[in-house]
């Protein structure tokens, strides 16, 4: 406070040297220096915007209408090489489960990729499985992560309890898709064919690449006990391209349940696979139990003692779940609407996901978040402006801003830059300037080196929108999991009109 009063002090005699003596009352500069002195004792005013580099725990709000348990399900890996005499000419497999922690068998193959031609082949069998189970055999990456694993070509066994599926899939290097499903008559099943009961019986297999087929575009042939199916690649994802390093035994990476799956008689691209002895194939977490955290719809999220996304120890994030039910993880902020000047940035690490989730990231309504029980395709999200993650499966995620206003009308684009849930760190942006698109009011959004921008359509602002909390908020619709972090955060708490 003295080196304040100091300075006004030596503001008052600047001021009156400046000024002519003859023109200024005794009265009028004594005025001036109370005005100055009452200024510096006066209480700060509240700031515009808030800076957090999360080196001690915020005490963000949570919100989510599913409580974590107080013991998580344990997951089981069990699989790899069984010798004879209990299989005759020997055999891969066991108990293989699903979860987002990767596990895998696998033989380290020369690197392959969509320009070349594979060709597998062997026999499988299902002993037992429990509901939601599911086991990839074929060609990936080291690195294949996640639900629609990217660099991937393979044939998936989907269990539910007592029988199975049997589908076929590929995954390129940016995680575009295709094949899969999992019901009768669905538009992107592979095999149209009725369950399989999990009896111990031995299917015969084999899985086909032709760079070439489909007029260039590539197609996968899948055959099972004798019946053909065929699939092209969708257009560019041949020139997305996809790398392939492993063939074997990939858990999926979901929750879910386990089932027991034995493989043999294996060719891959010409060589038979020699199973009475130990192969020798590359082992990773195939021999393991460990507790399982990413159980839809269990969100876990919050503050963390970790550096994801750069910088020192100390972040906000976690484990989010794409779900009909609501729930957030934010800072609580005054009042701000779409007449306010809205802007936040920071780092930000998105770490991993399955297809088919979501995460919003910017200002919201608590109440309406918390009061909303319908699915946003039933009942729109209302009162929020945010970057929005997300995207069709066969892309992945978008990097999007979006606003809803008060009645639900929304303002989106369709597609943008696309972030990978590889871990890499981001920096990003989102500020909001209501005078800007003839007054109607524009969002930006920055990620690395692309912006994006955003123009509210005719009469939207004037249907308004209110915030009272900044942070991440659920997509509410039936859908996976995705593991994202930010730090170094800024974002505007109260608003400048």
């Amino acid at each position: 406070m003295s080196l304040q009063i100091s300075s006004l002090k030596s503001q008052i005699a600047n001021c009156s040297r400046e000024i002519a003596a003859p023109a200024l009352e005794p009265r009028l500069l004594l005025g001036a220096a109370a005005i100055l002195l009452l200024a510096a004792s006066a209480p700060a005013q509240p700031f515009l915007e808030h800076r957090d580099d999360f080196a001690s725990d915020p005490r963000w709000e949570s919100f989510s209408l599913v409580p974590l348990p107080k013991q998580f399900p344990i997951t089981r890996q069990d699989f790899g090489w069984r010798a004879p005499p209990r299989a005759a000419t020997g055999e891969i497999g066991g108990w293989v489960q699903r979860s987002v922690t990767p596990a895998s068998y696998a033989k380290v193959i020369d690197p392959r990729s969509l320009e070349d031609k594979l060709r597998a082949s062997g026999k499988f069998a299902v002993r037992r499985d429990t509901g939601s189970s599911g086991t990839l055999f074929g060609w990936f990456n080291e690195n294949s992560r996640g639900w629609r694993t990217p660099n991937s070509l393979v044939f998936r066994i989907d269990g539910n309890g007592s029988k199975f599926w049997v589908f076929f899939e590929y995954g390129t290097r940016h995680w575009l898709s295709g094949g899969g499903g999992c019901f009768e008559g669905e538009r992107y099943q592979t095999t149209p064919t009725k369950p399989f009961p999990a009896n111990g019986a031995v299917h015969t297999w084999s899985l086909e690449y032709d760079p070439l087929g489909s007029n260039g575009k590539g197609l996968v042939t899948f055959t099972l006990d004798g019946k053909s199916y065929t699939r092209a690649l969708d257009p560019g994802h041949k020139n997305d391209g996809a790398l392939f390093n492993r063939f074997g035994i990939l858990n999926q990476q979901i929750f879910g349940g386990g089932m027991e799956v034995w493989f043999g008689d294996l060719v891959i691209d010409g060589e038979r696979v020699d199973l009475r002895r130990d192969p020798g194939w590359e082992a990773h977490r195939n021999h393991a139990e460990f507790e399982e955290r990413a159980i839809r719809p269990l969100n876990d999220f919050g503050f963390r003692p970790t550096a994801k996304a750069g910088g020192k120890p100390g972040e906000v994030g976690g484990i989010f779940w794409r779900d009909e039910r609501p729930a957030y993880c934010a800072a609580r902020v005054d009042p701000l609407s779409l007449k306010d000047t809205l802007s936040a940035s920071g780092r930000l690490a998105f770490c991993g996901a399955g297809s088919d989730s979501g995460i919003y990231l910017g200002w919201f309504d608590s109440n309406s978040k918390t009061n909303k029980s319908k699915p946003d395709h039933e009942e729109p999200q209302r009162n929020l402006l945010a970057i929005h993650i997300e995207g069709p499966s066969r892309i992945g995620h978008y990097f999007l801003p979006v606003c809803r206003n008060a009645d639900g009308q929304g303002a989106v684009v369709p597609s943008g830059p696309i972030i990978y849930p590889d871990g890499r760190v981001h920096q990003w942006s989102l500020r909001y300037l209501p005078q800007a698109a003839e007054g109607r009011g524009q969002i930006v959004v920055t990620f690395d080196d692309r912006t994006q921008t955003l123009a509210l359509p005719p009469g939207f602002k004037q249907r308004g929108a209110q915030f009272d909390r900044f942070g991440f908020f659920n997509a509410q619709t039936g859908g996976h999991w995705l593991e994202l972090y930010v730090d170094d955060l800024t974002y505007t708490a109260k608003g400048v009109k």
